[in-house]
């Protein structure tokens, strides 16, 4: 009896909540039809937008009928809607035919959802008495940065344009370095409340379709409110969430993503930010610059030399000396012995803690420096660091050799801007290891890092698979531009080769 009381009961309730769902998609069907009334279109439209005082409606009359227009404050321009569209509407050989009147592009929508989406984009909505669909024209103008270089970016021979915060002139950006039909851009829409336009670019028939389809997939999953810059997008993308190297590269120039693009990579622009991501990315990458590309061989392959000789100094010199100084000093020369032991004798600290508390100091003073105006943050940073490490040595607190190595090592991180976070980590580690264990734990550092780095995949590609025999003269030479011929093998895998 009881089982057929909570049958009857799961019965009853299924085919109430089937009532409820058909009153409900009833009612939404209802909401999503456009009334023909101009006095209904006003009441709908203040219903979904409320009182918000950017949202703009004006009702005016034509030669004909009545005339709603919706848009929102600041993001169209006002002069252009008083000549092409108020004023054909008022003229006196205006007969109701919208296609004669409206003087600009505009398209016709016929349901409410794509009206508010439209709306919000940037686009006039014009309502007339008696027509069911709203005719939505393009006469967008707001204020955006101009096409300026990029800070993080800077070279001495190439392009100088960079990105900028509208993602519709980044992509026409980008149209202009690669003029192919097979140049294909979508568009998604990301975001509950920000409705954030996103866009994809890869070219047809080169793009590594595993990433491709990865790439969307992972986009299709993002369920949040808002997505304000592409730094969102990465984090919910990139699957290996603690590791130092995402295997996601960004860039502020249309032209390197245009070469990532051209070697079967995808990009990913979103709305409100100059930073473009550019899926996958190898490590290597990292050492390299477009302005490789643009000088000679020689040149080309001096800078690559000298910022993997960076990477080294930034990330194994603070450890590897602690580890030298506190239980090798046999290795080094006795005339460096003899100077370095006077230089220590009135330090208090260790080796160790002399090294962390500089580099503390360092990382201070940078952050200071980047959040500061331009004007005083170099200042804050020079003067800061040479009266307080200057200081250091004369109180005794620090010796003389601990300041040359932390500035070494601060210097030679500024050739490798685009792994802050690998740096950081790393250093820190063979900075302990060292300390503790001398150059054991130099040794076990090394094995760390390479094991976390051959372990990670960026998007199915392992971010160190650049060791192939093409892909070598690529990596720390660079070879003659001629003898480039094929793409990266790790990522280009249907169209491999680059010329003939």
């Amino acid at each position: 009896m009881f089982g057929f009381l909570k049958k009857h009961r799961k019965n009853s309730q299924g085919k109430h909540n089937k009532k409820n769902d058909k009153n409900n998609t009833n009612e939404n069907v209802a909401q999503d039809t456009i009334p023909s009334s101009i006095s209904q279109c006003e009441k709908l439209v203040q219903s979904i937008f409320g009182n918000s005082s950017d949202i703009i409606i004006q009702t005016f009359d034509t030669q004909k009928e009545k005339a709603l227009l919706v848009y929102v404050d600041g993001l169209v321009s006002k002069n252009l809607m008083d000549r092409d569209i108020i004023s054909p509407l008022k003229a006196k050989g205006f007969n109701g035919d919208m296609s004669l009147a409206i003087q600009t592009h505009y398209q016709e929508v016929f349901n409410v959802s794509t009206f508010v989406s439209e709306v919000l984009h940037g686009q006039t909505a014009l309502f007339y008495e008696g027509s069911k669909k709203i005719y939505m024209i393009d006469i967008k103008q707001c204020d955006r940065r101009s096409v300026e270089t990029p800070d993080t970016e800077a070279v001495i021979r190439g392009p100088r344009e960079g990105f900028t915060e509208n993602f519709r002139t980044n992509t026409s950006l980008l149209r202009r370095k690669l003029r192919t039909p097979k140049l294909v851009i979508e568009n998604v829409i990301i975001g509950r409340q920000s409705n954030t336009p996103v866009s994809i670019a890869y070219i047809e028939g080169i793009v590594n379709q595993d990433v491709l389809k990865e790439v969307k997939s992972r986009l299709d999953k993002i369920d949040t409110d808002a997505i304000l810059e592409s730094g969102n997008i990465e984090q919910y993308i990139c699957k290996h969430k603690f590791s130092p190297v995402s295997g996601i590269g960004t860039t502020q120039k249309p032209d390197v993503a245009a070469a990532r693009i051209l070697e079967g990579r995808v990009a990913v622009f979103c709305d409100g930010t100059p930073h473009v991501l550019t899926i996958p990315e190898l490590f290597v990458e990292n050492l390299q610059t477009s302005e490789d590309y643009y000088n000679r061989i020689l040149l080309a392959t001096t800078l690559r030399i000298l910022r993997f000789l960076g990477l080294f100094i930034t990330i194994m010199l603070p450890g590897l000396s602690v580890a030298i100084i506190t239980f090798s000093q046999e290795m080094m020369p006795t005339v460096f012995l003899n100077s370095l032991i006077a230089s220590t004798q009135k330090t208090p600290l260790p080796a160790g803690a002399e090294i962390f508390l500089l580099i503390l100091m360092f990382e201070l003073l940078k952050e200071a420096g980047t959040r500061l105006p331009k004007t005083v943050g170099s200042a804050i940073t020079i003067v800061g660091a040479l009266i307080i490490g200057d200081a250091a040595v004369s109180a005794g607190i620090v010796s003389a050799p601990a300041v040359i190595i932390v500035a070494l090592t601060a210097v030679s991180s500024f050739i490798v801007p685009t792994l802050p976070e690998f740096i950081i980590l790393y250093r820190m580690l063979f900075l302990f290891l060292g300390g503790s264990l001398g150059l054991i734990g130099i040794g076990t550092g090394v094995v760390i890092m390479l094991t976390q780095l051959v372990s990670t995949e960026s998007f199915g590609i392992p971010i160190l698979s650049s060791f192939s025999k093409n892909e070598l003269k690529d990596i720390i030479l660079r070879f003659p531009l001629r003898s480039m011929i094929y793409r990266p093998a790790a990522i280009a895998k249907d169209n491999m080769r680059r010329r003939k």
